[in-house]
């Protein structure tokens, strides 16, 4: 899929209005940890992924903080108030070699509004469809994070992503999970204990 279909779904796209699409979206292919840092940078574009794979992340006093993954065919969102918040350190990083579509959505408004493709101004917020779905995302993550155990929320990543653990370091997928590597160790090997649970065996056990 191509950020252009996503238009489609509410823009009438003729094969001269596509031309021009097409002339400013940018396809990149970044290797393996190539970054997108810089504020302008992460604010003038959006970025579809076409392929491959990709985590947001930014740094505070020395430590990083993954925020978002995304995989083939998924917009990279990031945050405005991580951009503000972090300006210097917050970027995308490509886990993979990747295929990625630089999109300049002030000139692709700018298109759309002199060709009348689209009925009315909130027509072209065109990305309309990627953010709800990062909304949805954003709340499953709080509900993931408020209600399910270190090993459940393991589970919930795998579900979501099956090739994270092909891409993501378990540095990288502990500070997405708010776990620390060694928890995440511990689940990977087994030996993962909801902690109280282990106390409250042995208080039985000791009955």
């Amino acid at each position: 899929m191509h950020p252009i279909d996503h238009i489609r779904k509410f823009a009438n796209i003729t094969p001269k209005i596509e031309d021009n699409l097409r002339k400013v979206m940018q396809e990149h292919h970044p290797h393996k940890g190539e970054m997108i840092q810089g504020a302008n940078n992460l604010i003038t574009y959006a970025y579809y992924l076409a392929s491959g794979s990709a985590r947001v992340y930014y740094i505070e006093r020395g430590k990083e903080h993954t925020v978002a993954f995304a995989f083939d065919n998924q917009f990279v969102i990031v945050p405005r108030y991580l951009v503000k918040s972090y300006p210097d350190t917050v970027a995308i990083q490509f886990l993979e070699p990747s295929e990625v579509v630089f999109i300049p959505h002030l000139r692709i408004k700018s298109i759309l509004e002199e060709s009348d493709a689209v009925a009315d101004t909130e027509g072209l917020l065109f990305l309309s469809a990627a953010l709800i779905d990062y909304n949805l995302f954003l709340e499953e993550r709080v509900e993931v994070m408020q209600s399910l155990s270190a090993e459940e929320r393991y589970k919930w990543a795998l579900r979501r992503y099956p090739r994270i653990g092909d891409c993501a370091t378990t540095t990288q997928l502990a500070s997405f999970l708010g776990v620390t590597k060694e928890t995440l160790y511990r689940i990977k090997g087994g030996k993962y204990t909801i902690p109280g649970k282990a106390r409250h065996e042995q208080n039985k056990e000791g009955v």
